[in-house]
């Protein structure tokens, strides 16, 4: 069995072609370019991006760097540079932790958990107490956020002086124009939370160019006559669409949508408001996986796209739709106090 503290520890380095080469215990190797290497360098001139207090400017950077080694050891590796006479000492973690070959690139992607209605009876959930009590316990809370986009909390604030401490149990809170809004029966109903009908699975603010990151729901005095709060896995909802309709996933991903909002002066400080953003329903990275979805149909506006798309769009949106609003996907709890 490998020793773990291997990958970690430098057999040998060599430089050829100006590429530092580096070979690790474990038996990985690693070839740097030497531009990366020098725009890397944290020494204190160059600084380090962690700060942003840098003596660095790429423009005076050669159009390629010439190394050399001048020190080799299991944990550090020292690098002369002949154009500017510049030394540079890199820690072995750190340069395995960046290594930017496929496979330490792969290893290092954080793979979200895609589920469907099959994890009803083991959803993530955290006991709010533990949570701000312990600090592994609440790790991880927010690793099942990360890892699943959810995380059902137990025993939280019913008293809406203390609804806060959820929030701060996550992060600072974002100010919008809806603030902390409470969704309750009114009678003049201009947000669809307020409504008492069922709300098919959308994401909430489209018409925002940066939607919300996390949304805390607290149910603080559940209605009489029901209520449920439904989840669907849009990125497994995304991988179904990708499998089935390979065609409509890709004209998704690049396909220009438009949310908009209209918001009475109530929620907005005594102002009326018109939100609108563009962008495509899907997002992918540079590696061609999902990273982001945005779909809510009832805040779509007519397509602004070249005719030949109009019907190919709203075929690839009704595609998402039908595998967004499958019952199979579907999780949904009763509301409840805390």
């Amino acid at each position: 069995m490998t020793d773990p503290a291997s990958r970690y520890q430098i057999l040998s380095a060599t430089v050829a072609g100006d590429f530092l080469c580096v070979d690790w215990r474990d038996g990985h190797r690693s070839e740097f370019h030497p531009l990366w290497l020098r725009h890397q360098c944290h020494c204190d001139f160059c600084g380090t991006p962690v700060n942003a207090l840098r003596g660095l400017r790429l423009h005076h950077l050669p159009g390629r760097p010439h190394p050399r080694l001048r020190q080799v050891s299991p944990e550090v590796i020292e690098l002369d540079w002949s154009n500017d006479g510049h030394r540079s000492i890199y820690r072995a973690a750190w340069l395995r932790d960046h290594c930017y070959s496929g496979s330490e690139r792969a290893l290092r992607k954080h793979r979200p958990s895609l589920w469907d209605a099959g994890i009803r009876d083991s959803c993530p959930s955290a006991d709010m107490i533990e949570c701000e009590q312990s600090p592994s316990a609440r790790l991880a809370m927010l690793e099942s956020l990360r890892d699943f986009g959810f995380c059902r909390i137990r025993n939280a604030p019913t008293d809406a002086a203390e609804a806060r401490r959820l929030i701060e149990l996550v992060g600072v809170q974002r100010q919008s124009h809806y603030g902390t809004y409470n969704l309750s029966n009114k009678g003049a109903v201009d947000n669809v939370g307020d409504v008492t009908t069922a709300l098919d699975p959308h994401c909430d603010e489209t018409y925002r160019l940066s939607t919300i990151g996390i949304t805390v729901f607290q149910v603080l005095h559940p209605s009489a006559h029901g209520g449920h709060s439904t989840l669907v896995d849009g990125f497994e909802a995304a991988r179904r669409l990708r499998d089935v309709w390979p065609e409509d996933f890709e004209l998704l991903t690049r396909l220009p949508i438009t949310g908009t909002r209209r918001d009475t002066a109530h929620n907005s400080g005594g102002q009326t408001k018109w939100y609108t953003a563009t962008m495509p329903v899907i997002r992918v990275d540079f590696d061609g996986d999902v990273c982001g979805l945005r779909c809510n149909e009832r805040q779509i506006m007519p397509m602004d796209v070249p005719a030949d798309l109009i019907e190919p769009g709203y075929c690839a949106l009704k595609h998402l739709c039908e595998i967004l609003y499958d019952a199979q996907l579907r999780l949904s709890f009763a509301l409840q106090a805390g």
